[in-house]
């Protein structure tokens, strides 16, 4: 199965500017999303909406939304986890 990912307006700012590292890794991640589908642990609430959140790069949390029919990932955001210090 084939897992479609889907980009929201605010994740493609966010991505602008990010180090080759951190873009590398999101890459990498997404690709084996492709075939195997996201990880769907720690699952949050807001607003009546579920979603995820997965560490990348080890200073960055991806949120993302999950589909079933068609089997697919929704990209909401790319931020700062906080109280990550270098």
């Amino acid at each position: 199965m084939t897992w479609g990912i889907d980009f929201t307006t605010r994740v493609r700012a966010d991505l602008v500017g990010l180090e080759q590292q951190t873009l590398e890794q999101l890459t990498d991640t997404l690709m084996a999303w492709v075939e195997n589908g996201p990880p769907c642990e720690n699952p949050r609430r807001l607003g009546g909406i579920e979603f995820f959140e997965t560490v990348i790069a080890q200073r960055h949390l991806l949120g993302y939304i999950v589909r079933e029919e068609p089997s697919g990932v929704l990209l909401l955001w790319l931020r700062r986890r906080p109280g990550f210090v270098e």
